[in-house]
């Protein structure tokens, strides 16, 4: 049996569907598999335009927050903007630093340090903040569970803020709060990134000062969408609804963008250029602006998105990129180290959830080596690292399961926790490690899709089936990302001609043709070279569908080969 299966829909309403489209019977086939059934839905969806957008008044508590910062801002006050060290907070707060700054504000833009500060709002550095003369905080992609830290705050003389897109706690701080997951939100699209929060909040103060200030704001708009791109998809949050469009209108005012900042972002990125993809800000780009805040202070990453000067942004860049290479370094160490973990550990004990931890990790690297066992291991993954008396853990989803849900079943084990279902951060104790380990992995095993699962994809899609319209109706869907993934289809008894190729760094990638009976299709399957004997027989294959560098063709990128039948 393959590892694989096409997924189960209703054939009738593809076939209508296809009918009403005027598309490809598999096109349709996605479509429907992703609850598009209805035509003027899948219409809207393909479309993703502008009129996807809520009205950012919908929000809850958005009229209060906005008041306070348009009054600071007339009163001259100080303005913090308090961010995170991901992608996510470092987007959010150049968004609301880049918006408050055109309307004459006194900002000081602040990411917490990762060690020094911790996750999340910090008493200390508000207090610093406080110091320095700011009378107003405003948070982006964090505070939604910190009401004590917010009250004492409160009590030395600060105006808090919270924009935030994580889940609340039972009690919200006592404080503006505009939050798209509230328990009482009238919002109709929870799936914001924090990125996305603070640009609704943009968006209305635009709307309240008008004027002068909102004809400015229009001509900032295409850069503040590429920044939102930045933070929507690197946070991995569901690309569909207001998220899609913004992320597709956020890649092409990216890839065509003036800001000097953005623009030494893409070259040292090597995407300068080019037609981007959320690929792009996944796996370059993201994780160039993610490294300043692994290993030492993301502010580096937000001055480069901020700069204005193209000499200072290059440098800016440079720096931030060396930073990259040394966080690969440091990842792959670890990487190396978990799965050997991992592997001894699954030996004995087949547990629904890996859970790993080391004094000699660096907590900043640690979310991404998670990502990594939980994909090769095909589970959830839990790593922790120690530093005398606390553990940092950063945990992984897989399968379908909620993290936010498995950590809240394990509080009892943890001083802090929060994130969302498919990425989680949390402290404990080290002695506290091992009932921490016993609980989640209960928690994983409770939930539906917990474990090793076969993988389903969209449809079944023969090899003498493709043709480039195919390929164009598929890239209609883009962007892919979680909530809307790249389309998977999957082929059986493929013949292979000729004589696959092994490439790339240590000739770890195959490159062959797969046939059917009237044609073939260039194929890669990365990091499968292992699989090279495979291809001396008939095989089944899970595959995407790509266009080729020359954009006139398509090709197959394989994620998985298996013996026919």
């Amino acid at each position: 049996m393959s590892a694989f299966r096409p997924r189960i829909i209703d054939p009738a309403a593809s076939a209508q569907l296809a009918a009403e489209l005027g598309v490809h019977p598999v096109t349709a086939q996605v479509l429907v598999g992703r609850g598009l059934t209805e035509a003027d839905r899948a219409r809207a969806f393909l479309r993703a335009d502008t009129a996807a957008l809520h009205d950012p008044g919908l929000l809850r508590d958005l009229d209060r927050a906005v008041e306070r910062i348009d009054n600071a801002i007339r009163d001259g006050e100080r303005i913090a903007i308090y961010g995170d060290y991901d992608v996510d907070g470092v987007s959010g707060t150049a968004v609301l630093t880049k918006t408050l700054r055109a309307a004459g504000a006194d900002v000081v833009p602040y990411i917490p340090h990762r060690v020094r500060d911790g996750y999340g709002l910090s008493g200390d550095a508000l207090r610093t903040l406080g110091e320095q003369g700011c009378r107003l905080i405003v948070t982006v992609d964090n505070g939604i569970t910190r009401a004590d830290e917010i009250a004492q705050a409160q009590a030395a003389g600060l105006d808090i803020v919270v924009t935030d897109h994580h889940e609340p706690g039972d009690t919200l701080p006592d404080c503006p709060v505009v939050n798209p997951k509230r328990k009482d939100a009238t919002y109709p699209f929870p799936g914001l990134a924090g990125c996305g929060v603070a640009f609704k909040v943009a968006c209305a103060l635009a709307d309240r000062r008008g004027g002068a200030f909102h004809e400015t704001f229009q001509e900032l708009i295409p850069d503040l969408l590429a920044i939102v791109a930045l933070g929507t998809v690197a946070d991995v949050v569901p690309l569909i609804d207001e998220n899609r469009v913004l992320v597709r209108g956020g890649l092409k005012t990216l890839a065509g963008t003036r800001h000097a900042g953005l623009r030494a972002l893409l070259r040292v990125s090597r995407c300068d250029g080019k037609q981007l993809n959320t690929t792009d800000i996944g796996f370059r780009i993201g994780p160039r602006i993610n490294a300043a805040g692994r290993l030492d202070s993301a502010h580096l990453a937000l001055d480069v998105i901020l700069c204005e000067d193209p000499e200072e942004a290059d440098e800016l860049a440079r720096r931030l990129d060396a930073g990259n290479r040394e966080r690969q370094k440091i990842e792959r160490r670890h990487a190396e180290e978990a799965y050997q973990r991992a592997e001894a550990r699954l030996e004995n004990d087949d547990d629904a959830a890996v859970v790993l931890a080391d004094p000699e990790w660096h907590p900043g690297v640690i979310g991404i080596v998670a990502a990594r066992v939980a994909e090769r291991f095909g589970r959830p993954a839990a790593l922790i690292a120690i530093a005398g008396d606390e553990g940092k853990g950063s945990a992984r989803s897989h399968g379908g399961v909620c993290l936010h849900e498995a950590l809240a079943a394990c509080s009892e084990h943890l001083r802090t926790h929060g994130g969302h279902a498919l990425a989680a951060g949390f402290t404990l104790q080290p002695d506290s490690i091992d009932a921490f380990r016993t609980s989640f992995v209960e928690a994983i095993a409770s939930q539906e899709g917990g474990g090793p699962a076969v993988r389903e994809v969209d449809a079944e899609l023969p090899l003498d089936a493709i043709h480039r319209s195919l390929g164009r109706e598929i890239a209609q869907l883009r962007p892919f990302g979680a909530g809307n993934a790249e389309p998977l289809f999957c082929a059986f008894g493929v013949r292979v001609a000729g004589r696959p190729k092994r490439v790339g760094p240590d000739q770890q990638h195959l490159v062959f043709y797969a046939a059917g009976e009237r044609s073939s299709w260039r194929a890669v399957a990365f990091k499968q070279a292992d699989k090279e004997e495979l291809l001396k027989g008939p095989i089944d294959i899970a595959f995407s569908l790509r266009p080729r560098d020359d954009k006139e063709g398509l090709e197959l990128h394989v994620r998985e080969i298996q013996p026919a039948g």
